[in-house]
């Protein structure tokens, strides 16, 4: 009965699914992927699918854009008032809503085709479980660990921008969440209650935006390092399954086991995988490609992983050419953004300031949070792009020396140039950023505070 469940486990670990159902969904509540992704086909249903899909979509263009607008004309008639606290605070939400504005047109109307492209690409062509062999991983750690990020930070992100819904319950005296210029008396019955409706589904398409450009970011990473932990268990196994398909027997697959577990002893090799050992008497079932020559099936197991690479390589320069114009100028709007609200933060004086402050608090956080994980998961990628030729030495490679040499070697001379995404092609993306960019945001706000002395 044990053994049952285990192999129900193992092909249930195997089985291919959608890698991008979570993410998939924050975009289209963003509208920045089509909610007629889900009903194929041209029928009514479809076509009425597709019209209320737009209507959604013109409708937050129309919240973000007036939102921005207003605040826009606030800085205008604020100007130079000397209330630098209200003027940077306005300055803060009109970046807010412009980035939010641009990643909807660039995810939905710039690169949508590209952006299928990458999606569809991982799906249709990704490895569920790596080759036949003395151990095996599968695609379900990775998998599990992009739900629990995203999961995570795209509710981050709801509860901090939403937070400032809360602020005029606090205050009761009905005011708005976002303090920017009306042409009207927003106060009136009946207009302060739209007022506040399109507000609060302007923060919610904040939040959705800003979760969908980043968190697609972070889950890419961290499957497309799921699958160099499935390459990376393949090139290790590379000999054990040639054996297979050449038909060993157990004394010789015995003896290639214990050659291979005297180089592959150390632990914790894989990113997001957890290694499992197969019982040699699997290995022993015959199959339909059975061969007694070395070199062909040999060569048939590494071309297999070879193909698994260049996937892997061309997955990663897709979403480097996807992201990479994004990134560039996500670094200086972080930068500002931390800068900015720091500032704010600081200055934040008032009777409510310690529920503004919160707020504020919040916003930083999640800026800090969205750097990091921009930086952190990039860099986790570009440290398993490293390991594939380390991968090959951990079979006993030297038991067919003169067979594997100029294959083993060929592979390692191409392994060794390792991806690293960038912001712009101008600066990669690794934890050094994520504290540059700290650095200089902090640099920034001492000359703001200086300035602000001054003034």
């Amino acid at each position: 009965m044990e053994s049952k469940a285990k192999e129900d486990k193992i092909k249930d670990d195997s089985k291919r699914r959608d890698l991008f159902v979570f993410v998939r969904q924050t975009m289209c509540i963003a509208a920045m992927f089509p909610f007629g992704y889900y009903v194929k086909g041209s029928g009514c249903l479809a076509h009425l699918v597709r019209v209320c899909d737009l209507l959604y979509e013109l409708f937050n263009y129309f919240v973000s854009v007036h939102i921005a607008g207003l605040f826009i004309c606030t800085i205008y008639l604020n100007y130079g008032q000397g209330d630098l606290d209200f003027f940077v605070n306005c300055l803060i939400q009109t970046i807010i809503y412009l980035w939010t504005i641009a990643m909807k047109l660039y995810f939905r109307r710039f690169r949508p085709g590209l952006l299928n492209a990458i999606l569809s690409n991982i799906n249709d062509e990704y490895e569920p479980r790596s080759a036949v062999g003395f151990s095996y991983v599968t695609m379900a750690g990775s998998y599990r660990m992009s739900r629990l990020w995203i999961k995570t930070y795209v509710y981050c992100c709801y509860i901090g921008t939403i937070f400032w819904l809360a602020l005029p319950i606090a205050y009761r005296d009905k005011s708005l969440p976002l303090a920017c210029w009306y042409p009207f008396d927003y106060t009136q019955p009946i207009v302060y209650e739209v007022v506040f409706f399109l507000q609060a589904m302007g923060q919610i398409q904040v939040a959705a935006s800003f979760a969908s450009s980043s968190g697609l970011h972070m889950v890419l990473c961290v499957l497309i390092s799921g699958q160099y932990d499935v390459l990376f268990c393949s090139l290790k196994n590379v000999l054990a399954t040639s054996y297979v398909l050449m038909g060993a027997n157990m004394a010789e697959l015995r003896q290639l086991q214990a050659e291979q577990s005297v180089s592959d002893a150390e632990p914790s090799q894989y990113a997001y995988s957890i290694e499992k050992q197969t019982p040699l008497q699997e290995l022993l079932q015959p199959t339909r490609e059975s061969s007694r020559d070395f070199g062909t099936a040999f060569r048939q197991s590494f071309v297999q992983c070879i193909q698994h690479h260049r996937y892997i390589v061309a997955a990663l320069k897709k979403m480097e050419r996807f992201y990479s114009p994004i990134w560039f100028v996500k670094i200086g709007e972080v930068t500002f953004l931390m800068c900015l609200v720091a500032f704010v933060s600081t200055k934040s004086t008032t009777a409510n300031s310690f529920m503004r402050m919160v707020s504020l608090g919040q916003y930083l956080l999640l800026v800090l949070y969205e750097l990091f994980i921009i930086c952190y998961f990039a860099d986790v990628v570009f440290q398993n792009s490293q390991r594939c030729g380390e991968a090959l030495w951990r079979s006993p490679w030297q038991r067919h020396l003169k067979e594997i040499r100029s294959n083993y070697l060929f592979f390692i001379l191409n392994s060794r140039r390792q991806f690293q995404l960038t912001a712009g092609k101008i600066t990669n993306l690794n934890v050094e950023r994520f504290r540059g960019t700290i650095t200089t945001a902090f640099s920034f706000l001492t000359l703001l505070q200086k300035m602000d002395a001054r003034g």
